[in-house]
């Protein structure tokens, strides 16, 4: 990475402090018009963290996209891209695309079976006791807080090497501005903020693309970039690749990084209690669509990031004025950064460093909601005060946000201090989250799930994959140090045990001695909603549209076609079962149809097929686009010009 940093230090403290605490007023305003406005008030909890399970599918899907949408997914997707080639980035979207699709699926069992869950844990204590609240807690806690790390180091990275800031000050500051207007605002201001930061996140990628194939003297089209890329490849193969093009999908590491990608997804969509908040606050009737469309939006993200600046990078490398960049810079996450410098100057340094700070913020704001969700229901309600009223739970919220921003950042200051990087704790992520995929899946799809099956699957998966990482990492790599343990093969083998392991305990103690759980318990669970009040604060989530309606007369699995939120449960097997078809057919499609025939094949794209390939990336950058920013205004058009008009006092 350069020495001489494109930005003047002050720039770095203006967009960490200056624009996070525009945004901090911008969504207390926001909040404002929302008390005085609307149907809704951020100080009650149902409506703080839940957002009164009543969102429409346009602002959930841009809530799925923003939170999934880290510095990691920019930065790790361009390195990926960097080091394998097209199937980098095409891998890293398949990996986050399968695991938030396939949530799709499990949303309908949610509502269907635990519709008034705030956490996951609350419904593993329903079902299994302490043990597996506490084992589940556990499994939320340590994701959430490694996604927070995560989320900040790849922030810090960039903004120190584009700015000169102090890397500790960076980690500590960019958690200010997010707690301020998450603590007012509650999980529908992280909502709104998500919507708001993807429209210019995905607007600057746009920017960012068309430069590189489109206006750049330097590159400017797919075919000046394969002509690099092939050069590239002369002077600097790919171990494991076709002939070590950067063009081919054949690829040994590309093959491994696949598997990885989508073992350490399914464990953070699975353990992140941010997923979960968004599928109870989504209204019944559209989270199994919402969550399918943000997965299939989301895609273009890393795609984009993967094909447009990670290759750049590594085309731009065979140019002798471009920057060296050290192993270290690359597992950082800098080589899109130093790209985007390289093109556009001062200006692309700032569109980086915008793009980065919106998606940290973004992605930030949903691990505190979520953190602080787990920490006032599943701790403080649950184990120090029983009787809390909505407003307790409410400050308790805004208390375990700023502690959450704080320990992140401290936390991110010792992985820095450590030297770990983004890229190291990409390959860790697998590791110590995908033992949960199959207990926590499972309590919500499976009533023979066992207490015995939930807490080992969950902790002894974990515990095995721990002891089968640092014993691989001894017998391969000699000794266990940083170093060894990110070895792709050495996190491989702690990946797959974690999810291995995780099933075989979960589903083979339950085989044994099944539960037979009877879903009425978690079905009548008490929430808490605007005065303390548990049955009376759910009326409105059972709000279903006339077709859904109409189908009230046939029984179903449980003998009765609405539960008793009034929510009807034929219409949402029907949904889980639509959306389970649906799941499979993507799944076979990017997982197999595509890249499977490419990668067996001896095949080096052509430039009119690495052409295509550009064409596909833009297409699904547009339609992104439309889903994030456009349809949520769609869907809420009466509202907010309802709103418009109170405010303007015409009505």
């Amino acid at each position: 990475m350069s020495s001489n940093p494109p930005l003047p230090q002050g720039v770095g403290y203006a967009v960490v402090l200056g624009l996070g605490l525009f945004f901090a007023l911008m969504m207390n305003v926001i909040s404002w018009i929302q008390l005085k406005f609307s149907d809704f008030s951020p100080n009650t909890a149902s409506e703080f963290s839940a957002a009164s399970r009543s969102l429409k599918t346009g602002l959930v899907v841009a809530g799925i996209v923003s939170s999934w949408t880290w510095s990691l997914t920019l930065l790790q997707s361009a390195t990926q891209s960097y080091n394998l080639g097209v199937s980098g980035g095409w891998w890293y979207a398949v990996g986050g695309t399968l695991q938030i699709a396939v949530f799709s699926v499990i949303a309908s069992k949610v509502k269907m079976n635990a519709n008034r869950a705030t956490t996951f844990p609350e419904v593993a204590y329903i079902r299994f006791g302490t043990a597996g609240h506490l084992a589940f807690l556990w499994c939320g806690i340590v994701c959430n807080a490694i996604v927070s790390a995560c989320i900040l180091l790849g922030a810090g990275a960039v903004v120190t090497a584009l700015t000169g800031m102090d890397a500790y000050a960076a980690l500590f500051l960019i958690p200010v501005g997010v707690s301020i207007y998450v603590a007012t605002g509650g999980l529908r201001a992280t909502f709104i903020s998500d919507a708001t930061h993807t429209f210019v996140l995905l607007g600057i990628l746009l920017c960012f693309s068309f430069t590189v194939f489109a206006s750049s003297d330097i590159i400017g089209s797919p075919r000046k970039l394969a002509e690099l890329l092939e050069l590239a490849a002369e002077s600097n193969p790919v171990e494991g690749n076709y002939h070590g093009s950067y063009l081919t999908f054949r690829s040994r590491q590309g093959a491994i990084f696949a598997v990885q990608v989508i073992i350490t997804g399914f464990g953070l969509v699975t353990c992140d209690q941010g997923y979960w908040s968004r599928a109870i606050a989504s209204n019944p009737s559209t989270t199994a669509r919402a969550y399918f469309l943000g997965g299939f939006a989301w895609f273009s993200i890393p795609f984009a990031c993967g094909t447009s600046l990670g290759l750049s990078a590594r085309a731009l490398g065979t140019l002798p004025d471009f920057p060296v960049l050290s192993a270290f810079d690359v597992s950082a996450g800098l080589a899109a950064v130093e790209a985007v410098t390289y093109l556009l100057g001062k200006a692309g340094a700032v569109l980086m460093l915008l793009l980065v700070f919106l998606s940290v913020t973004s992605a930030l704001s949903a691990e505190m909601i979520a953190t602080s969700t787990l920490f006032s229901y599943d701790i403080y309600r649950h184990y120090f005060k029983p009787k809390a009223t909505s407003a307790e739970l409410v400050t308790a919220s805004r208390y375990f946000i700023v502690f959450w921003a704080v320990f992140s950042g401290a936390l991110a200051s010792v992985f820095h201090a450590v030297g770990i990087s983004l890229g190291w704790l990409f390959y860790f992520l697998g590791v110590s989250t995908a033992s949960g995929v199959f207990p926590i899946a499972l309590t919500f799809l499976w009533k023979d799930l066992s207490t015995a099956g939930a807490v080992a699957g969950s902790i002894g998966g974990m515990a095995i994959a721990l002891v089968v990482w640092l014993a691989t990492a001894k017998g391969l790599g000699g000794e266990i140090t940083v170093d060894t343990l990110s070895d792709q093969w050495i996190s491989f083998a702690g990946n797959a045990a974690a999810i291995i392991s995780g099933g075989i305990l979960s589903t083979g103690l339950s085989l044994w001695r099944p539960a037979n759980f009877d879903w009425e318990k978690t079905r009548r669970m008490e929430v808490i909603g605007g005065d303390g009040n548990s049955d009376e604060d759910v009326s409105s989530v059972g709000e279903t549209d006339e077709k859904e309606k109409s189908s009230a007369d046939e029984p179903v699995e449980v003998g009765a076609e609405r539960n008793v939120d009034g929510l009807d449960l034929r219409a949402l097997q029907h949904t889980y079962k639509v959306y389970g078809l649906i799941f499979i057919v993507l799944t076979l499609i990017i997982t197999f149809i595509i890249p499977v025939p490419l990668g067996a094949s001896p095949y080096i794209f052509s430039h009119e097929f690495f052409a295509g390939f550009v064409g596909i990336m833009f297409a699904w950058l547009f339609l992104a686009t439309f889903l994030v920013v456009f349809l949520p205004i769609i869907e809420s058009r009466h509202a907010l010009m309802r709103i418009t008009k109170r405010l303007l006092g015409r009505q």
